[in-house]
């Protein structure tokens, strides 16, 4: 799987298979002009960049990173590079980045409710509200993998030109971070065993009796929130204590908080939850090196809410889902989550959309953010001090997608939602009552 020249300057590899699953999930709403699952993240400066430091920053993130500029080609099945010239750079860099006239009034979160998706990697500046908005088809890299590429292009914009021309040569392809089977090793493959184990846990799925009746998604939609620095760290403290880690708590209060609004109340909350694997890679790759390479494994989980409706005994069970598992036990399971995602693919929108279980909840920790993403960049041109952040994908679907991080020492809590599927009401109460929950049981 390792990338072939095929023709001068032209280089083709295929598709692996965690790639070819977010293909496949983005392809899957391309009838309606929609892409499941493409991250859009923002960073609001304190300070203003000047459009000419953004472009030439692009120009360099392309140069550090270049497997940014792979598409797919025309049969979808090879993902192709070109060794760009001069002129080929520079319709790179007009095709994926746009810049917003000084006067406009929309924010980066608005833009993600309008801009039609796209297979390309793009990044949108707004002078007028200081934001740098990137968005990513899912196929192309992770949260965590944007955040790594995020601290890469705020470094190169503090930093300005180095004076030294930027050399596209093919010697670029070394730069490339290796598909995750090739990485690995390890081949994703399902077992008899493991789709047994998927079958046993696929009955009596839970759905929030909320959701909308309509049949086809509208706009996506984010609503966030986040503790105040004492309360954030009270729950942090808390958390400690019990022995249980803040993802644990923060998602075992998210079960609790959708117990009163589920059809199923004896049932089970089914979902797939999402590890970042790069921490088990060789270096460079476990690194910003690795930001443009998808590293995700996947495991489902089933909370049986018969025996799990209080917050110690489903924190106990997410105690045993969350911990750290080696990386053949983690892509084992990840190829559990491709199979069903593939069967789920395979059925109708419409089946797809009232099917049991549809409704739910989905949960991503993004840890501290300053750990990838410092607060501050000093470099030869500038200093920037970043004021604002926030990352999150479109949803086309029912899934209401959770995330939680600390940035500034503030714990923050954000859904991700469709519109369609739900009134804005509705998940501005949920998250108050997901907020109440975390309160409740760790500090009163």
């Amino acid at each position: 799987m390792s990338w072939q020249e095929i023709d001068p300057g032209r280089y083709e590899r295929p598709f692996d298979t965690i790639e070819r699953n977010f293909w496949d999930i983005a392809a899957f709403g391309s009838h309606l002009k929609k892409q499941h699952y493409l991250i859009s993240s923002a960073v609001q400066f304190k300070n203003l960049p000047s459009v000419t430091a953004v472009k030439q920053a692009w120009m360099m993130f392309r140069h550090k990173h270049p497997q940014i500029a792979v598409v797919p080609d025309a049969n979808r099945q090879q993902l192709v590079y070109t060794v760009p010239s001069p002129e080929d750079l520079d319709a790179w860099v007009q095709e994926t980045l746009s810049i917003y006239a000084d006067n406009e009034s929309r924010s980066a979160e608005d833009l993600t409710a309008e801009l039609s998706p796209c297979h390309l990697f793009m990044l949108h500046y707004l002078p007028s509200s200081r934001e740098l908005l990137f968005r990513t088809p899912h196929w192309r890299t992770d949260g965590v993998g944007l955040i790594h590429l995020q601290h890469e292009f705020c470094s190169l914009l503090a930093q300005g030109p180095s004076g030294t021309p930027l050399v596209f040569d093919g010697s670029e392809i070394s730069r490339f971070p290796p598909p995750m089977d090739k990485v690995t090793g390890i081949p994703l493959k399902v077992t008899p065993q493991m789709s047994q184990a998927a079958d046993r846990q696929s009955c009596m799925p839970a759905s929030f009796r909320e959701a909308l009746s309509s049949t086809s998604p509208a706009a996506p939609r984010r609503i966030g929130t986040h503790f105040t620095r004492d309360v954030s760290q009270q729950i942090i403290t808390a958390s400690k204590a019990r022995g249980v880690t803040i993802t644990t708590s923060v998602h075992a209060a998210l079960v609790k908080a959708m117990l009163p609004h589920v059809t199923a109340s004896d049932g089970r909350l089914i979902g797939f939850g999402s590890f970042d694997i790069r921490g088990l890679l060789p270096q460079p790759w476990n690194g910003v090196a690795g930001g443009a390479g998808l590293y995700l494994a996947g495991k489902p989980s089933s909370i049986e809410f018969t025996n799990m409706k209080e917050f110690t005994s489903i924190a106990g069970y997410l105690t045993t889902y969350y911990q750290r598992r080696d990386l053949q036990q983690l892509l084992e399971s990840t190829a559990d989550c491709v199979s069903q995602v593939g069967a789920i693919l395979a059925a109708p929108p419409e089946v797809m959309l009232d099917a049991p279980g549809a409704a739910h909840p989905e949960l991503s920790s993004l840890g501290v953010i300053e750990q990838r993403l410092p607060s501050r960049y000093t470099g030869a041109t500038a200093i920037l001090e970043i004021e604002n952040w926030w990352l999150g994908v479109d949803i086309i679907n029912r899934v209401l997608q959770m995330y939680v991080w600390t940035r500034d020492g503030q714990l923050h809590l954000t859904c991700h939602y469709n519109e369609a599927f739900y009134e804005r009401d509705f998940i501005k109460r949920f998250l108050e009552e997901w907020e109440a929950v975390l309160v409740t049981e760790l500090i009163f």
